[in-house]
């Protein structure tokens, strides 16, 4: 194939504007990329609890105490921690308003990566869990550690929360908890720190979790006297997607992966999806024409034609909804029906985006189901003058497009609605698909090393659509060479009318329930051996009639249970899932130099292991 390299000069040290030179090298005939998506955020900080709701996890055989004093751990010089350099800015010993004490300590990964690890005092099992980050992270966990940005400030409001819940969780866990923002600080739709910056668009699309989980194990190995016995990573959303590169890249890192509405496809995800679900719903005259208003009464519609006796939608693929039974008659406009262009919209929304020749630029569209979480995504009251600009879809579409989604970015005056949905247009996007992409469906090296992995995620996702998860499990099922042959390693748990990383539903599981469940199943397959099966997962209001969701392990190769229908299975992708595709990036001086060679990779704590490394040594 012919292998790209990519060199981002930069023009003088001082200057931060640069130029892409392209040297193509020619080396064998091979497969094409053509696939790349998008936490500790409010959705996927309750995934950070194995034990909740007194489930029982696999048990440690023993526990470990600190070697020296958490203040002492601030003195140690870590700068050579393979493929992260790190300095540890403040280890500080706190006891959480529930919970033992914990050794909380902050600090960054050069270049700029923030970060935050949380050891238990007492009772520490050996366990390691890294949490992923959601939307474009940026969370700021220096503000009151280092030299960040004020107390006051969003990005450390969130931080302090997460790094709240992380602390409590650590000491009732006796589990080593850490997570970072990705070598950024910023909002959940801010990538304008991506705009001149090349090696934070590559720490944030693939080599941060790697870094992390390299000055993690190295601290805790200094705390401890020894590296994890057993290392885990729990992420939803953009964290599903780094947890999914970690896989794919660095199967080595974690034991256990639990892997939740992954935003893998995330050059496609990232740009298009926004900028379609903005398009088709904007009027000629400039107005948005589906309103929110309309979102109950279509959801009932669709629970009416495909629900079973319960009101579940147990498979969207099997439920063939025509929104045009709801049509509004002639004349006539309210909340319980849509016009003939709203009938147009949704039907464009479950169809997903594509070209109007049969080309589509995403597998798969918004799911039946999922209609009422439309509101505020890129749905808002039909009354409201700031549409589209106060959607996420919106926020999150126009950030990417301008700063992070090409190595040359658009003018200053690029708008979402510039984007056109043609084929060559989503081409344009698949030169960064190979730093953001986490689509490589051979996960041999991942099952070589023991590890595990769980994918989840909910049938009604309004934001990630669930067929494209669904598309990628199916090529490492066959990548594995079968569905009996996927099991040794992985599972896929699709779970009916839950919204994305299972914040809402109609009905909603117990969040925390399902979460805890999930890693406490993942723990028991690593440690112990005991492969998951079906689960049932309470409802957050259960009912006598409903009281649990069941769900069985996906194979992606069988049928829906009813046949595929409807204008959720008509997508027909331009893209696809091939090994190979990944763009490794480092720096060379001032200059970033990208190709599909992969570099060798350390690993902590095989470091740690070989070299005999204590508390004293490091």
């Amino acid at each position: 194939m012919k292998m790209l390299e990519l060199r981002w000069v930069s023009k003088s040290y001082g200057q931060r504007q640069q130029l892409l030179i392209l040297a193509l090298i020619t080396v064998a005939v091979g497969a094409t990329v053509v696939a790349a998506t998008t936490g500790c955020t409010g959705a996927s900080s309750v995934t950070a609890h194995a034990a909740a709701g007194g489930t029982t996890r696999a048990a440690a055989a023993v526990t470990e105490a600190p070697v020296v004093a958490c203040g002492q751990l601030a003195s140690h010089d870590l700068s050579d921690v393979p493929d992260a350099p790190t300095v540890i800015l403040s280890a500080t010993q706190v006891t959480p308003p529930k919970g033992a004490a914990v050794c909380q300590v902050a600090g960054y990964i050069a270049p700029q990566e923030q970060f935050r690890l949380t050891l238990p005092v007492s009772g520490y099992t050996g366990r390691y869990q890294q949490q992923g980050c959601g939307g474009l992270c940026g969370e700021d966990y220096l503000g009151s550690a280092g030299s960040g940005s004020s107390k006051g400030s969003a990005a450390a409001a969130s931080a302090a929360s997460c790094t709240t819940v992380t602390a409590a969780t650590a000491a009732s866990d006796a589990m080593a908890e850490g997570t970072d923002n990705q070598g950024h600080i910023g909002g959940e739709t801010d990538g304008l720190w991506a705009k001149d910056d090349p090696a934070l668009r590559v720490s944030f699309g693939y080599a941060s979790e790697h870094a992390m989980a390299q000055a993690a194990k190295a601290i805790i190995t200094a705390y401890y006297g020894k590296p994890p016995a057993y290392s885990y990573y729990n992420g939803c959303s953009d964290g599903g997607h780094e947890a999914l590169a970690e896989a794919q890249r660095y199967p080595r890192d974690f034991n256990g992966i639990l892997a939740g509405a992954p935003g893998n496809i995330e050059a496609q995800l990232l740009g298009v999806v926004p900028a379609w679900v903005i398009a088709v719903n904007t009027g000629s005259d400039g107005r948005e024409i589906l309103g929110s208003e309309k979102l109950p009464a279509l959801h009932a519609a669709v629970v009416k034609a495909c629900g079973d006796a319960s009101g579940l939608i147990e498979d969207p693929r099997s439920c063939d909804f025509n929104p045009a039974t709801i049509q509004c008659p002639a004349g006539k406009d309210n909340s319980s029906c849509l016009t003939p262009a709203q009938v147009n919209v949704v039907r464009e929304f479950y169809l997903g985006p594509n070209d109007g020749h049969g080309h589509y630029l995403y597998p798969g569209g918004e799911p039946y189901g999922s209609e009422l979480a439309w509101a505020g995504v890129a749905v808002d009251p039909a009354a409201d003058s700031n549409w589209p600009d106060d959607t996420f879809a919106y926020q999150i579409g126009i950030t990417y497009l301008k700063y992070m989604g090409y190595w040359q970015n658009p003018p200053a005056s690029f708008k979402l609605s510039d984007f056109h949905f043609t084929v060559a247009e989503y081409h344009k996007l698949l030169p960064l698909a190979g730093v953001y992409d986490a689509t490589d469906p051979d996960l041999s090296a991942f099952q070589q090393a023991a590890g595990k992995l769980i994918i989840y995620q909910g049938w009604a996702d309004q934001e990630i659509s669930p067929f494209g998860t669904v598309d990628y499990y199916k090529a490492v099922v066959r990548h594995a060479g079968g569905f009996a042959a996927s099991q040794d390693f992985s599972r896929l748990y699709m779970i009916p009318d839950q919204n994305h990383c299972l914040s809402n539903g109609s009905p909603q599981v117990n969040p925390s329930e399902a979460m805890s469940m999930l890693l406490s199943s993942l723990q028991k397959w690593v440690e112990q051996g005991a492969a998951p099966g079906s689960f049932s997962f309470p409802l957050l209001h259960p009912t006598a009639k409903l009281p649990a969701i069941s769900v069985h392990p996906l194979n992606p190769l069988s049928q829906p249970p009813g046949g595929a229908r409807g204008l959720n299975t008509q997508y027909h992708w331009v893209g696809q899932f091939r090994p190979g595709g990944e763009l490794w990036c480092s720096t060379q001086g001032m200059d970033l130099v990208c190709g599909h060679r992969r570099p060798p990779i350390s690993y902590t704590a095989d470091t740690a292991s070989k070299a005999g490394i204590t508390a004293s040594s490091q």
